[in-house]
């Protein structure tokens, strides 16, 4: 599997959050999930930890079984879409976004002793 993450190092100051969640949530994730060949969506927002900011305000990830199959989801009509859309809410974003492209293999979780089958 392949997944294609789009790391959002930063933040969005308080005022546009309420702005750039709903967007990102209501309007850019919905073009997204039409990407052909798509297997998996995730949206990953970052939480205070340890009394501390997270670095990444957010993560999209987007997972394809095949390599052919990104390269065909990166060349559809739905993707210059949701990439025209991006003016929309970047613009709120204060940061860099960085693409990190993972090839993904699963691995079985470990059985626990004396834990119900």
């Amino acid at each position: 599997m392949f997944v294609l993450c789009a790391h959002y190092l930063g933040t969005v100051s308080p005022e546009n959050r309420g702005a750039f969640d709903a967007h990102v949530e209501t309007t850019h994730l919905p073009m997204v999930a039409q990407y052909p060949g798509l297997v998996s969506l995730r949206y990953l927002k970052g939480v205070s930890w340890n009394e501390a900011e997270p670095p990444y305000y957010l993560t999209f990830e987007l997972g394809f079984e095949t390599r052919a199959d990104l390269d065909h989801a990166l060349q559809s009509e739905i993707r210059y879409a949701a990439r025209d859309d991006l003016d929309n809410f970047v613009p709120m974003f204060e940061g860099e976004i960085r693409h990190v492209l993972y090839e993904a293999t699963a691995i079985a979780a470990p059985v626990v002793a004396g834990s119900a089958a």
